[in-house]
């Protein structure tokens, strides 16, 4: 994944599902099989990230309607 472009969380799925697929159905080569677990270990930190971003809204929303 381009470090320069950060992908939106569907955008992130959607390239984790085509890796699945990809590793799934094909003979990959080890060199080309280590670049797309790299590529979905960042995809999946950057889900992660937006992830607790929106519960992190969420919580603040909640605890700002308590008040």
């Amino acid at each position: 994944m381009a470090k320069s472009k950060k992908l939106g969380y569907e955008e992130s799925l959607q390239k984790l599902e085509g890796i699945l697929q990809k590793v799934e159905n094909e003979e990959i080569p080890i060199d080309q099989l280590t670049e797309l677990v790299n590529e979905s270990m960042d995809l999946l930190k950057n889900c992660k990230s937006m992830l607790k971003g929106a519960e992190k809204r969420v919580e603040d929303a909640f605890n700002d309607m308590e008040e």
